[in-house]
């Protein structure tokens, strides 16, 4: 499932077009799913929502995809059963929860 070009526009509104990763602009970018579609894609809603993606440079996507424990530990991805919205995720400026309309809510920093 890709995310809808509405999702998209809520994320890059989040992001003010930084890659939320490394906080740097992000005219070139990816939309990254926290957590993953799975083999055939994933028919749960909340895989498409704002709160399942991340704007992120090609080379912080690639960071992502192949440090998973890292990427577990801050939340850029999360475990399948898990609702993205109650995870909260490591932003280049500290951590947050996303929200289904694009918003983020910014939570203590985890030890």
């Amino acid at each position: 499932m890709k995310f809808s070009t509405k999702t998209q526009q809520l994320v890059s509104k989040r992001a003010h077009n930084y890659c939320e990763i490394c906080g740097q602009i992000a005219t070139y970018h990816q939309f990254h799913h926290r957590r993953p579609r799975g083999m055939g894609g994933s028919r749960n809603p909340a895989t498409g929502s704002a709160s399942n993606a991340l704007l992120l440079h090609p080379a912080c996507h690639v960071v992502v995809e192949s440090n998973r424990e890292t990427a577990l530990e801050n939340g850029w991805l999360v475990r399948q059963g898990i609702d993205p919205a109650t995870c909260p995720v490591k932003l280049h400026n500290g951590w947050f929860l996303l929200n289904e309309d694009g918003s983020a809510l910014s939570v203590v920093e985890r030890n």
